[in-house]
């Protein structure tokens, strides 16, 4: 009867883990190897740097979002909201992910309380977090 109670008690929590967090996974497998929040090697910016300009344009859930299911879907040098990264790290290759995914990683991300580190407070109060 014990075994029985874990073994459900487990699959309750796995299976939490699995449905509760799609858009932190699917952000974990498509996103985070080049949008590290990390020190070390930086292909791309921080996902924190990501998530502050966004939301400093688009404020609105649903408008950050689309946004960064557009940008995403096709990304374009001429409306980046990140002109330094462009110039830094070079313009994000368009990756053929599927909206669907792109949108779950959106909420999770617009959803999610960001952290921003000392270096890139400083970095804004410079003038270069602004777009």
């Amino acid at each position: 009867m014990k075994l029985q109670i874990t073994g459900v008690i487990t699959t309750i929590f796995l299976m939490n883990n699995v449905f509760a967090s799609d858009g932190e996974a699917l952000y974990g497998q498509l996103c985070a190897s080049c949008h590290t929040s990390n020190a070390g090697v930086k292909i791309a910016p921080p996902i924190f740097a990501v998530v502050d300009h966004v939301r400093q344009a688009y404020p609105q859930r649903e408008d950050f979002i689309a946004q960064i299911i557009e940008w995403v879907d096709e990304p374009k040098a001429e409306v980046a909201l990140m002109p330094g990264a462009i110039r830094k790290f070079n313009l994000m290759p368009k990756l053929g992910y599927s909206q669907n995914d792109v949108e779950e990683i959106a909420e999770y991300l617009f959803d999610k309380d960001t952290v921003l580190s000392k270096e890139y407070k400083e970095h804004k109060k410079k003038g270069h977090g602004s777009h």
